[in-house]
């Protein structure tokens, strides 16, 4: 494997306050060549199904020796483990609270529950483990550590309860998972739940609108609402150039039924 050359960062801190620039302080202080690349620091506070997502998403296109640290962690200073997750030419350091499910459940990678690192520090605070033992272990990898030292494997790691979509005849059941910076509402759907089915039009529980299928948000009119498959292959509803979640009061966790043309 070549050498790692970059860190990526992805946290729940923000820019307001230091924490983003603490770690960086440690990994620049220990590896001065390192390029350090903010992924976001904008997952909302605490909110680890967002940042779960965000992985999902960005995971496969990073194709370079590069080293993950993602910070979501409410339960930080207990007794939650961390986790080396291994892929490729990819690593990503996090908490074991779910952060890392959609990686764990659809990529082919190699879990270590962290037991073994060198700190920088003569004590270890109890609310920023980010700092203090994530970015320690992600120093001693870029600079050469042998990865199957940091602990033993697992495969009990703790996986995030996604609500399971539900066929019925010609239709999926599935819910809102998220809902993005535009207001587009995010589900548990995805386009490999079609079976080579023809997605018709989609229903909001509580709503007897039809939302017609479409394969871009332009191709609608203005202030229209439409779903559609977005570049996460993850069924949204959204209305063009505006916000669903206001439109049509949208909220996580409402259930959403998709309705196919099985031909």
């Amino acid at each position: 494997m070549e050498k790692i050359k970059h860190i990526a960062l992805l946290t729940d801190f923000g820019n307001k306050d230091p924490y983003v620039a603490e770690i960086k302080g440690v990994l620049l202080s220990a590896l001065p060549n390192i390029s350090i690349i903010d992924l976001s620091h904008e997952i909302s506070p605490q909110n680890i199904i967002e940042g779960a997502l965000f992985l999902e998403r960005m995971w496969d296109y990073w194709q370079i020796p590069s080293i993950h640290i993602a910070v979501v962690d409410p339960g930080v200073g207990t007794d939650r483990r961390i986790l080396l997750i291994h892929e490729g030419q990819k690593y990503l350091i996090c908490p074991d609270n779910g952060l890392a499910s959609f990686i764990i459940k659809n990529k082919h990678t190699e879990t270590r529950h962290v037991k073994y690192f060198k700190t920088f520090s003569h004590s270890i605070s109890n609310t920023f483990h980010g700092r203090d033992i994530m970015a320690p272990i992600a120093i001693q990898l870029a600079k050469g550590g042998n990865w199957e030292d940091f602990g033993p494997t697992i495969e009990d790691m703790l996986v995030l309860n996604i609500p399971s979509i539900k066929v019925v005849d010609n239709v999926i059941y599935g819910s809102i998972i998220h809902i993005d910076r535009f207001g587009n509402a995010i589900t548990n759907i995805q386009r490999e739940h079609l079976n080579d089915s023809t997605p018709l039009y989609a229903k909001i529980k509580g709503n007897i609108q039809k939302i017609s299928f479409s394969v871009s948000y332009g191709n609608v009119e203005i202030g229209q609402a439409l779903c559609l498959f977005g570049s996460g292959n993850r069924l949204e509803i959204a209305v063009n150039r505006d916000s669903a979640e206001k439109t049509l009061k949208l909220k996580i966790g409402r259930e959403i039924k998709l309705f196919l043309n099985k031909g």
